[in-house]
């Protein structure tokens, strides 16, 4: 089934994790959980949504945490309810997990739900890393068994500033064993001057694995539509408080996870009702409005709020971060599609049109 359009409404399950990752978002954690009765309303609320809009034709629960896993029995329990009332209706779950919790008795329940709910695992490469990184031993995490189960997904793999010097050759390792992996920077992140010059090389080598091994799936940084190059109005980088809301554990929604005070320790819930997310245009930062690469740089409206206290203020040590990114990958893109150039779907048509025009705008601009 084609999906014209849909709409991505998180749950926060519980505030509370078994881990510390170096880069967690979530510094406010607590015991506080969802009910099974909350999370019910949520979901017949949200697929009546669904049901009632011509023009959105499924919903994705993202079920979220702390570590959702804590919370399994809910999980388990918000499914079956789900599937047992809405079995017409198009819908899915998906799980953000760091796998530790992960029993033979919770796989087998996962593995008899697994068309209706999926499991994205966080992998943050080699072993020594992944320690660094998130404190627990990759070589204990159930990785195959959720690639074998959803074969088409993509393991999570988060470079920080520890792993960006050689996240490049640790992807490859995890791609030779056979999985998709998507690598993308910490957000919230102030990187320093020459980690541009890293990635930029880290980027490159993965190009040239990817230009190398065509079997690979190519991480999504690598594929890129670059369409908003194309078009001449303001790009909003995410659904949020638009195609996505984000409901905390008393239920009250947010316009993402981002937003909740799980991340930002307090309540902003009434301050964010004065912010129009639909309005493109009140989003953007004034600072960047004459930068040739506006369109191309990704921010977060959460983390923007949390840390500099304006949706539209973003962080500037990204920059020539995504300067790097746009040269390598429109490079990459250019010569990847071209190789296939009269075999094109229309899809790959657009990108390669949106690649050139990247090309063409960051190519002779110095890192």
């Amino acid at each position: 089934m084609k999906k014209r359009k849909g709409k991505i409404v998180a749950l926060i399950l519980t505030h509370s994790c078994n881990l510390n990752c170096v880069y967690c978002f979530e510094k406010h954690k607590s015991s506080k959980s969802m009910s099974l009765d909350t999370a019910v309303d949520i979901v017949n609320k949200e697929i009546q949504k669904v049901s009632e809009d011509a023009d959105t034709d499924y919903v994705k629960f993202d079920l979220f945490g702390g570590e959702p896993l804590l919370k399994f029995d809910l999980i388990k329990d918000l499914v079956e309810y789900t599937t047992e009332h809405f079995s017409g209706t198009e819908y899915y779950f998906s799980v953000t997990t760091n796998g530790t919790l992960l029993t033979d008795e919770k796989k087998l329940w996962f593995k008899e739900h697994k068309d209706v709910i999926e499991l994205i695992m966080s992998v943050d490469g080699s072993t020594v890393t992944h320690l660094k990184n998130r404190g627990c031993n990759k070589d204990l995490l159930p990785i195959d068994f959720v690639v074998e189960n959803w074969p088409d997904l993509y393991l999570k793999m988060t470079i920080s500033s520890f792993s960006l010097n050689n996240f490049a050759q640790e992807t490859i390792d995890l791609l030779e064993k056979g999985y998709n992996v998507s690598c993308a920077l910490e957000v919230g992140n102030h990187w320093q001057s020459g980690d541009e010059i890293i990635y930029a090389r880290e980027l490159e080598k993965l190009a040239n694995y990817y230009l190398g091994n065509r079997d690979k799936k190519p991480a999504p940084i690598f594929w890129r539509l670059y369409g908003e190059l194309l078009v001449d109005e303001p790009l909003k980088n995410c659904g949020c408080g638009t195609t996505m809301t984000a409901y905390d554990i008393d239920g009250r929604p947010y316009p993402c996870h981002m937003f909740v005070p799980l991340v930002h320790g307090k309540e902003i819930w009434s301050d964010l009702q004065e912010i129009d997310f639909s309005n493109r245009k009140s989003l953007e930062d004034p600072e960047c409005n004459r930068c040739v690469i506006k369109k191309l740089c990704r921010t977060c409206y959460g983390f923007n709020y949390n840390q500099r206290g304006s949706v539209q203020r973003r962080d500037k040590s990204c920059c020539k971060m995504f300067l790097a990114e746009a040269k390598v990958v429109s490079a990459f893109l250019i010569e990847y599609l071209m190789s296939n150039k009269d075999n094109l779907t229309i899809e790959e048509i657009q990108m390669l049109q949106g690649a050139l025009k990247c090309y063409e705008l960051t190519h002779d601009t110095e890192l």
